[in-house]
């Protein structure tokens, strides 16, 4: 024993450590085989391919408005196809372009300024009366200065009453005064709660040109 050549023994040693080295990457490599074999074909990932194609066929069952809502495309259908997106017609009435002026207004200046636009003077009678100043293409239009309405304030409120319950009635209020602002604010107010477009002109050309823009 003594005389192994102590070389040799480490080469052997050596050549134990290479075939232990070895059988282990074997084993590991068998391992990784089988747990891969093993996998179930149910757990195994998707291809590429199929994600975005599931991913537009959730796309095409929805639809998104500008409120940011999910909506059927069959609701989204219905709504283009029943005339939803369409103007609504007017349902006024009236006897074409010209301007029915109520015989109240015969004083007012701005009748002098209606030049580009046919109009005539209706009365009221026992069974029709009327409630407009005038009548634009079947819009209902009443007429008030700032000063008028300072001497006496609960005049407009009772003109605007019975023509309320209509739609598409106007306003011209011609501010020919000053010191308007708390005025102004409270003809607004009035509008608003009795379903009235507010005009404001400076004068009473200004307030014909809005009656001949009307009547277009």
């Amino acid at each position: 024993m003594n005389n192994t050549d102590p070389t040799s023994f480490e080469s052997i040693l050596a050549g134990v450590a290479k075939l232990r080295k070895e059988k282990s990457g074997t084993d590991k490599t068998a391992s990784q085989s089988q747990n891969k074999e093993d996998v179930p074909s149910s757990q195994q990932l998707e291809s590429p391919q199929q994600k975005p194609q599931a991913s537009r066929s959730i796309d095409q069952n929805r639809v998104i408005n500008a409120f940011n809502q999910q909506k059927p495309e069959e609701w989204a259908d219905s709504r283009a196809t029943d005339g939803y997106s369409k103007k609504r017609p007017f349902k006024g009435s009236g006897p074409g372009k010209t301007v029915l002026v109520n015989t109240t207004q015969k004083e007012n200046p701005l009748l002098n300024h209606l030049k580009s636009t046919n109009w005539k003077y209706i009365s009221s009678t026992g069974i029709n009366k009327i409630s407009y100043d005038y009548l634009v293409r079947g819009r209902n239009v009443l007429f008030l200065t700032l000063t008028y309405h300072k001497l006496y304030v609960d005049y407009i409120s009772r003109r605007m009453q019975p023509l309320s319950k209509n739609e598409n009635n106007i306003l011209i209020f011609t501010v020919d005064d000053n010191n308007s602002e708390d005025t102004l604010n409270e003809i607004t107010k009035l509008c608003i709660f009795n379903g009235f477009t507010l005009l404001l002109a400076f004068n009473f050309e200004q307030a014909a040109k809005y009656i001949e823009y009307l009547n277009l």
